[in-house]
This record gives structure tokens, sequence and C-alpha cells, in this order.
């Protein structure tokens, strides 16, 4: 997988917030898409999330490195995404409408947030060599 980081931890809650993204996204086809629908998987992406930068914020407290500006990153992506589904979400009165916010939501979550963890990638490659004791 190319958003592997090599840090046991931290690929598995990447891994874990990518199912969740996915799963975000195969519902867009469903008929029976609806409110209820897109508010358990939005809450799936988010508290995949919260995991996912959980176990990075672990990595970086045992070993003493200094991550307020990685953290500010992640807070920042949270508040984006908690503040928009708080907005669009409770629009939701038909499958149509279920449809498009699912796809604005999507747009969010693919540009931002899937490219942040695309981005975070090098970073963590040039940890591990700076410093080969941290696998």
């Amino acid at each position: 997988m190319s958003l592997e980081t090599g840090i046991d931890t931290v690929d598995h809650g990447r891994r874990a917030l990518i199912d969740a993204m996915a799963d975000f996204f195969r519902i867009l086809d469903d008929p029976l898409l609806d409110h209820a629908m897109v508010a358990e998987r939005t809450g799936a992406v988010f508290l995949a999330m919260k995991a996912a930068f959980a176990a990075e914020d672990a990595f970086f407290a045992a070993r003493g490195l200094n991550a307020e500006a990685h953290q500010a990153r992640h807070g920042a992506l949270i508040l984006a995404y908690v503040d928009l589904c708080k907005k669009v979400v409770p629009k939701i009165k038909n499958l149509k409408q279920a449809q498009q916010i699912c796809l604005e939501i999507y747009r969010i979550i693919d540009g931002s947030l899937y490219g942040h963890l695309k981005d975070e990638v090098q970073e963590y490659r040039a940890l591990l060599r700076d410093r080969p004791q941290v696998a």
C-alpha cells in the first residue's frame, strides 16, 4: 500500500481509516441511502480518523518528539470534517439529497484527508531513516 509508513501502529490506524472512507464511498449506489445511513458512515469515518490520529500522537509521544504542528494539522482536518457534516447531513430528506451530500463529503475526504495521509508518508519514512531504532 502506497500509504504505509513502515510503522505498524500508525499503518494499522491508517488502514482502518481508509477502510472507513471506502465504506462511505460504497453507499452512494445504495437505493436505500438516507439520513441515517449517511450519519452512520460519516460517524464511522470520524471515529476512524480519531483513532488513526491518536495512534500517530502516541507514536510521537513515545519517542519524545515534538508533534505540535502535526497535531494541529490533524485538529484542523477533524474540525473541518465535523463542521461540514454538521451542516449538511441534517439537510438530507431524500435519496437524491443524500447522494449529493455524500459526494460533497467525499470530495472533502478524498481531497483533504486522503491527501494528508499521502503527504505524511514521506515524513514518517524520513523519521525511520533518520532514527532506525524507531521501527
